[in-house]
């Protein structure tokens, strides 16, 4: 039976295939007319119904060829052709315009000659994996395929954090953009801001990355050379969740954070900010888009900030200057070249000591340490980061099925700092031992990923199959210098600038390259309602060391092979369950005991889930349960004594929902249940929890914009978060017999924020905004722990106040 209705409406852009008839000039004109869309997520012929009645466009389809099709929610406004063209993305299906009638039908072998019509992007207004999103509920992502996939259509939990609830929650960086995210432990260190190390799913470790820009990988050195994602500079920020190597190569196992940059728009729009916060923080941020040329083939956009501020530590402080500028080649209508670019530089980086786990953690006799004591020295301290990245992504549509993308970036870091550093404490409970550590890293290279892209179709199923190969090279240096006898300093009468005079010797003196290389192919399948995902990667990676103390050269090969597979079900309510399966591997540099190389470790996990994409309303609910195991896991009881047998198991359920409950009300919840447990170990923490790892956290955000009375124009939220209680280390290390565990507790805190349009004031103040924020309202001490001596406090009560100019 057919459908016959007038109809209109606006999808994330993709490729679809179009035939061309003869058409009307009015007909013509009317199907490129702009409209005002408001389509929720839902059936496609419920959609096409909508569509009609907001369009006024005649549309015909088979009912039987649309059955089981979704289509996404479209908002804003653009023309019906680009709406049509958003609505049928991905679905198997073309239109043929013929006189003043569209009619949908199914792409066959038989349709070859269709046109394939391009790419079309209308920025704030359609979703893409890449563009910007109106509220909070994100519906496409690249992160989990490489390919703009609606999430309802992913096998696997991926998060998304829009601009605007970074925005909402003024979040200063990727850290604390993640506190309202299922599944990951955002701030193990702390209020120490220097690098983002976010655990996923119960796995977690400083020193190994997690860190993607723009679906490439920021590369890092062995020791403290790594880069941090200025969040102002960011257009989204997403969360893959479980293991990835099949799309990334080598890859923790819980997941890993992908930051998608600030992109050209094809409108001029600009915006001014100035923040001022809690310990004389200081800030002011620019960011404007537009076309350079009247046809649109050129865009560009200018990212900048600078920020000046103290921290909740006495004696330290932050600063930053950052600037990214970017520019869009339309080069023809089927290639487009975009440049992406950054430089930051980051002469403070707060507060990166330590704490002992006894007055901090555990109660100590003498008192506990105050929240802003500084276990530094500011005499003898110093940090200095500097960063920079050039690159660029260029798409080329072949025909009207292949389409061939090359994403490239340098990245050049480099890092110096010296710090006194707590050891351990003395006998006393308020004397700390300190040590002091200087180091000069330098970190330089190139990532490059060359993809090529089909859409086709074989009878009833519809392909997007990805082949690619990725290539990755570090050039690093690291200088470090240490003295273990630095003086020590009393928390309670702490005397600052006796760091003057220590001779530091050398202690790490190595230069190390590493060169990874990957091919991947991967098919998303769509055979009516079932969407299926199959993928494999093989990766080669060599590491040579040089110890330039010794002169002594190591040379490591590893290689391993990747594999995922995953199935999902659309219902036409919009319930989507789904299930996966997903290895992973990591390498690891060094030797065990005997002297031999260590294997890398490798992981798996299986993941069953169900996604529920409203059709009446904007929101993205996701339940989710995993099983994660990590084997080959090493053990350091020494420097000499390293062991490659430790095996641990993460499971758990996380439930995440982003939710419009109207134009006006938004609503974010999390609760995640983690069942992690060390299951094979050298040392006794045999059965307990992986370090930093808590068995709950919850999180609850609800905001609500006014607009009648004397309210008209505010906008006001409030938020929740809970960590349950985590083991810290163990005390003096867990290789000891009779070792103390450590408990750190668990803690609830609360943020709040309020925002004024100033606008309703008056014309004059049109699009000037002035908004507060408060985090950990209530002023909750509470401490995090990596290990013993190795703790820190959560930041207190926080309050940042911000204007903003938009235009």
């Amino acid at each position: 039976m057919a459908l016959t209705t007038a109809l209109s409406t606006v999808y994330p852009v993709a490729q679809v295939r179009a035939q061309e008839a003869s058409t009307s000039e009015g007909f013509s004109e009317k199907f490129r007319a702009e409209h005002d869309f408001d389509i929720p997520a839902q059936a496609l012929t419920d959609a096409l119904v909508a569509f009609g009645q907001q369009s006024g466009i005649q549309v015909t389809v088979d009912g039987a060829i649309a059955q089981g099709v979704s289509a996404s929610a479209v908002q804003g406004s653009m023309s019906a052709e680009n709406a049509l063209r958003g609505l049928l993305s991905g679905s198997g299906l073309f239109y043929n315009v013929s006189r003043s009638t569209v009619v949908i039908e199914r792409i066959t072998e038989g349709t070859n000659d269709a046109t394939l019509l391009d790419p079309v992007i209308v920025e704030g207004r359609m979703q893409t994996a890449t563009g910007p999103v109106d509220g909070y509920v994100a519906t496409r992502s690249a992160a989990g395929s490489k390919t703009d996939t609606p999430l309802i259509e992913t096998p696997q939990s991926v998060s998304v954090i829009t601009r605007d609830q970074v925005e909402i929650q003024q979040a200063q960086s990727v850290t604390q953009s993640l506190r309202y995210t299922s599944g990951v432990v955002a701030e193990v260190r702390g209020s120490a801001s220097r690098y983002d190390i976010p655990y996923i799913r119960g796995f977690g470790s400083p020193s190994d990355p997690v860190h993607y820009q723009d679906g490439l990988r920021m590369l890092r050195g062995p020791g403290y050379a790594f880069p941090q994602t200025e969040t102002y500079g960011s257009e989204r920020i997403e969360v893959l969740k479980g293991p990835s190597s099949t799309t990334y190569g080598s890859a923790m196992p819980g997941g890993l954070v992908n930051v998608v940059t600030k992109r050209p728009t094809e409108e001029d729009r600009g915006e001014i900010e100035f923040l001022v916060g809690s310990h004389a923080r200081y800030q002011a941020a620019i960011d404007v888009s537009g076309p350079v040329m009247e046809d649109g083939s050129v865009l560009y956009r200018l990212v900048a900030l600078g920020r000046d501020s103290e921290t909740q530590v006495v004696n330290t402080k932050e600063q930053r200057v950052y600037l990214a500028p970017s520019l869009t080649w339309k080069a023809a209508d089927d290639t487009t070249l975009t440049f992406l670019s950054h430089y930051q530089r980051d002469p403070e980086g707060g507060y990166y000591g330590i704490l002992p786990t006894v007055g901090s953690v555990w109660t100590s006799p003498a008192g506990q340490i105050p929240r802003d004591f500084n276990d530094g020295d500011p005499a003898f301290s110093d940090f200095d980061r500097e960063q920079f990245s050039v690159g660029y992504e260029l798409e080329h549509l072949v025909n009207d099925i292949w389409t061939m993308r090359h994403n490239l970036r340098y990245l050049d870091v480099d890092v110096r700092t010296k710090d006194v550093a707590t050891s351990s404490l003395q006998a006393d409970n308020h004397t700390i031992s300190r040590y002091a550590l200087s180091t000069d890293e330098q970190t330089r290279g190139v990532t490059s990923d060359l993809q090529a892209q089909a859409d086709f179709a074989t009878g009833a199923v519809t392909h997007t199959t990805l082949l690619g190969f990725d290539y990755e090279y570090s050039d690093s240096s690291q200088l470090r210098l240490y003295n273990g006898n630095a003086p020590s300093i009393d928390y309670l009468n702490p005397v600052y600038g006796t760091a003057t005079s220590l001779t530091l010797s050398p202690f790490i003196d190595q230069d190390q390259t590493i060169a990874q290389s990957g091919f991947y192919a991967q098919d998303q399948l769509g055979i009516g309602s079932w969407n299926f995902l199959l993928g494999g990667r093989f990766d080669q990676v060599r590491t040579v060391t040089d110890n330039n103390r010794t002169n002594v050269r190591q040379t490591q090969n590893d290689n391993a092979f990747s594999w995922k597979a995953g199935a999902v079900y659309n219902f036409d309510n919009g319930i989507a369950p789904y299930a996966s399966y997903a290895t992973s591997f990591l390498p690891v540099s060094g030797t065990d005991y005997l002297g031999d190389a260590l294997d890398p470790t490798t992981a798996k996990q299986y993941e069953i889930g169900i996604k529920y994409e409203p059709q009446s309303f904007d929101a993205m609910f996701t339940l989710a349960y995993f099983d994660i195991t990590q084997k080959d896991v090493v053990a350091v009881v020494n420097p000499v004594q390293r062991y490659q047998t430790g095996e641990v198991q993460s499971k758990g359920v996380e439930l995440e929902a982003k939710v419009a409950l109207s134009d006006k009300t938004n609503l974010i919840g999390n609760v995640t249940f983690t069942d992690a447990e060390v299951t094979k170990s050298r040392g006794y923490d045999v059965g307990d929890a992986p370090i930093a790892i808590p068995d709950v956290t919850a999180s609850l955000w609800l905001d609500h914009s006014f607009d009648q009375g004397v309210v008209d124009g505010v906008t006001v939220g409030a938020g929740v978060r809970y960590v349950g209680e985590t083991v810290g280390g163990y005390s003096p290390n867990a290789f000891t017999a009779g070792a103390r565990r450590i408990d750190v507790p668990d803690y609830t805190l609360f943020d709040a924020m309020m925002r004024y349009d100033l606008g309703v004031l008056g014309n004059n103040l049109k699009n000037v905004s002035a908004q507060v924020n408060v985090t950990n309202l209530a002023d909750e001490t509470y401490a995090t722990c990596l290990a013993n001596n190795f703790c820190n406090y959560g930041n207190g009560r926080t309050v940042y106040v911000s204007l903003k100019y938009n235009w």
